[in-house]
């Protein structure tokens, strides 16, 4: 017995696959700017949030066209209807995982650090009231991208920044320079430059 009505299958099937990856490729576009190089593709947020509402509502209609498929195939199951039921389902704690992740990422400062001094290179620390980060070198003319988690307060579920000041801690072989390093907010994306006066400036 042929199977009826398969229009309604693949447009479920495609529906969930779309959801799928086309959420999680807007977010890896989005952390991966900010992990790689600092830059903040704020429009991607926006995207990503009528995104996520629009296949709320497509996920639902798919969910809709399947039950409609299987009743009218009840008599010739098969398990692409399974697999179908699935990539729909599995968008629900992939958000669910999405929006954590770019909560911890919004709770970060993301800086790209060009040298611009005359030092060849220099180890690099950045160091708080509160704790502190090991940079790694940085060569002369280069340029590194890191991160670090300013700390805040957590007053039901609504983060507060804690003052602070950092500076930043340069050693080349056993000579260390210690140099005011900006505060940034969480959720900052900045590129900075250290000057021949071993002073931090915006490009």
């Amino acid at each position: 017995m042929e199977t009826k009505n398969k229009i309604l299958l693949t447009i479920s099937w495609y529906i969930g696959l779309i959801a799928f990856t086309g959420g999680w490729a807007i977010f890896l576009a989005w952390s991966g700017g900010r992990y790689l190089g600092a830059v903040d593709f704020d429009h991607l947020e926006a995207i990503g949030f009528y995104w996520m509402l629009g296949f709320l509502w497509l996920c639902l209609i798919a969910l809709v066209l399947l039950l409609a498929y299987v009743l009218i195939n009840r008599n010739k199951l098969h398990l692409k209807m399974v697999y179908t039921l699935l990539i729909i389902l599995i968008n629900i704690p992939s958000v669910m995982i999405i929006l954590q992740l770019q909560g911890d990422i919004e709770n970060k400062v993301f800086v790209k650090l060009t040298n611009h001094a005359r030092p060849d290179h220099m180890e690099l620390k950045l160091q708080s009231h509160f704790k502190s980060w090991d940079l790694g070198v940085l060569y002369q003319g280069s340029s590194i991208v890191f991160n670090y988690d300013p700390p805040y307060w957590n007053n039901d579920a609504r983060l507060s920044q804690k003052p602070d000041t950092l500076h930043l801690i340069l050693k080349q072989d056993a000579i260390f320079d210690t140099i005011y390093f900006p505060a940034l907010r969480m959720g900052d994306c900045k590129h900075l430059i250290i000057d021949n006066n071993l002073k931090i400036q915006s490009p």
